[in-house]
């Protein structure tokens, strides 16, 4: 990820063509639509100051004539008055296909978004670098295309309204088209130094605006409400928050004076140069060289080209400054997730025949010196239960996020059925892992969708919702609730009903429970639940996960006799592995630390 942006000026305005891209997937009917309507205004006002000088001109020639020919006048008149009335129109129409194409292309541009955040690999989510390019993709990410493109429209329609209008110029004098270029050049390059230097402070602040936000976030969310309140600390986090948001404050408000006194200084150019060309236009009208319908015509066609290259110098500096954000909602596009199905993709086993082997594996995360896991090697028979103990930080939940594939180690290899993981596909992995994490999600959406998740085609099925619910041990509360599995969880919405920490884990439970997969992976299924829950739970752990895999981390050693084999990890390596009495008997690691819960329970 690219932490200095890119801010030349050609190149920025090459994302244009991406953008219309976008535009054309978005709604191509309303972009040709709006091409039509840009075209049309912008030959409009050049046709009616053509119009305007054949008008004096006629009327200059008849004056003063017994016998006026009105044939020519009248259909100037109406070419002219149907002219001012497609110009409105034409004005009255564009707001509304602008409107429905900016819908339209806000919607799709957010939608890639979206499909692109879901796509990633979780190692991006753990980048604060990501985190920056994701929230500058996500704060312009809808808004900037629909910018540039009214930008760039709005200069499409300037440029050939101008082409017309120089046209005209060049039949009077090709020099006094000099005079729009002194106009002209200053005003871009003053727009597209300011644009630049606006882009440049926003994105290097980008860190402090989402420091900002996270501590308005600790006063505005409902898991920091009761530490805030209880440890007073609303002054605190308020004057922190202020602190950072002063900080950008300042740096913006330099900002805005600077371009203040330069837009001042360099408007002067334009006042200079028109009275400059309306004086020689004056003087050759004067001299009889043109007509007075030319006078009029050159006097206008320059007074409206002028305005059109302030105009155009402003567009395309807006063009310019749009396209930077642009720039930054396709870099966050064009991250590529590192972990891929393959090509062809090996069918998982059904069911798993020869289990899963961990084979010399070691991993260490992103930025770290230090491995995670090292030459790990044990395998899990089918319909075997491992517990897997060990001190925090040892590497246990790695382990988990290596076996479904969330990571890729860095060395040796995982297989099922002595097929790597990385032949699988990745939706064929996640369909045959279930895994509740410790930190689960807790959605606030209905109880259904909650436990549905766990299996997102069958989310529908009641039925099977049931079964989860009841498995997990959650159902006879669901029932007594006066919507049931339609209640919504949390205070978001209206009527939402918030669960206790162990009611929570219970639905997190039933998710895992809901999946048909054949290998169930639990960390800390039982952290917070009450004593009577979880030995129900364990009561009945045999017959919930009979015929599967078991994978599960505990720091419970009442809950861990449950396995078939309890694999102990040390640093990232394993420092044991069998059953409860074999490791008791061993008077190693786990004795150390079965025997300090268990005195600690006695001494109780």
């Amino acid at each position: 990820m690219s932490t200095r942006p890119d801010t030349r000026f050609l190149k920025n305005l090459g994302n244009t063509h991406r953008l219309l891209k976008l535009v054309w997937q978005a709604a191509p009917v309303w972009f040709l639509w709006m091409i039509g309507i840009t075209v049309a205004s912008a030959l409009i006002p050049v046709v009616l100051l053509y119009t305007n000088k054949l008008l004096i001109d006629q009327i200059t020639q008849q004056a003063g004539q017994s016998i006026v020919i009105w044939t020519p006048l009248i259909v100037l008149v109406l070419a002219r008055l149907g002219l001012s009335l497609g110009k409105v129109g034409l004005g009255e129409s564009r707001p509304f296909v602008s409107q429905i194409l900016s819908d339209r292309l806000s919607l799709t541009a957010t939608r890639k978004l979206l499909q692109q955040a879901a796509r990633l690999d979780l190692n991006y989510f753990e980048s604060p670098e990501f985190f920056n390019v994701l929230n500058r993709a996500a704060q312009r990410g809808s808004t900037y295309p629909v910018r540039a493109l009214d930008y760039a429209t709005t200069l499409a329609g300037q440029l050939i309204n101008l082409a017309g209008l120089v046209i005209l110029l060049f039949q009077f004098n090709p020099i006094i088209l000099a005079l729009l270029l002194v106009t002209f050049l200053p005003l871009l390059r003053k727009g597209v130094t300011l644009s630049k230097k606006k882009f440049v402070l926003n994105r290097k602040n980008t860190f402090e605006g989402r420091l900002a936000s996270y501590f308005q976030g600790l006063l505005t969310q409902q898991q920091y409400a009761k530490e805030v309140r209880l440890f007073n600390l609303g002054d605190f986090v308020i004057n922190r928050w202020e602190q950072t948001y002063r900080h950008y404050q300042k740096d913006s408000e330099k900002m805005a004076r600077h371009q203040a006194v330069g837009r001042f200084t360099i408007s002067l150019i334009p006042n200079l140069s028109f009275y400059a060309a309306y004086g020689w236009i004056m003087v050759q009208a004067i001299r009889g060289e043109i007509t007075l319908g030319d006078f009029v015509m050159y006097g206008g066609a320059f007074n409206q080209a002028q305005t059109l290259l302030t105009g155009c110098a402003q567009s395309l500096a807006n063009t310019y400054d749009a396209n930077l954000y642009v720039a930054q909602f396709f870099e966050f596009l064009s991250l590529e997730p590192k972990i891929l199905s393959p090509v062809s993709p090996q069918p998982f086993p059904q069911p798993v025949q020869q289990g899963i082997v961990f084979k010399d594996v070691s991993f260490g995360y992103p930025g770290s010196d230090r491995p995670v896991c090292e030459q790990v090697n044990f395998t899990i028979c089918p319909g075997e239960s491992i517990a897997v103990v060990g001190v925090n930080g040892a590497g246990k939940t790695t382990l988990v996020k290596l076996l479904t594939r969330l990571y890729d180690a860095d060395a040796g290899e995982i297989s099922v059925d002595g097929i790597p993981l990385s032949a699988f596909a990745l939706d064929d992995i996640h369909q045959n892992i279930a895994v509740l994490f410790q930190d689960f999600a807790r959605y606030k959406l209905s109880i259904q969708e909650n436990i549905g998740f766990g299996d997102i085609e069958q989310w529908q099925n009641l039925a099977q919702v049931r079964e989860a619910a009841t498995r997990a041990g959650i159902a006879d509360f669901v029932e007594t609730l006066d919507q049931d599995y339609q209640t919504k969880l949390g205070n978001l919405f209206p009527k939402g009903r918030e669960l206790s920490g162990g009611q929570w884990q219970k639905v997190g439970l039933s998710r895992a429970f809901m999946s048909q997969a054949q290998i169930l992976i639990l960390d800390e299924p039982t952290s917070a639940m009450d004593a009577i829950a979880e030995a129900d739970l364990y009561q009945r752990f045999k017959s919930l996960t009979q015929g599967k895999i078991t994978f599960f981390i505990s720091h419970r050693f009442s809950s861990v006799r449950l396995a078939d084999r309890i694999l102990v990890l040390d640093n990232g390596h394993i420092a044991e592995l069998g059953t409860h009495d074999q490791l008791i008997r061993q008077e190693g690691l786990y004795a150390e630390m079965f025997n300090l819960q268990a005195s600690g329970y006695a001494e109780a």
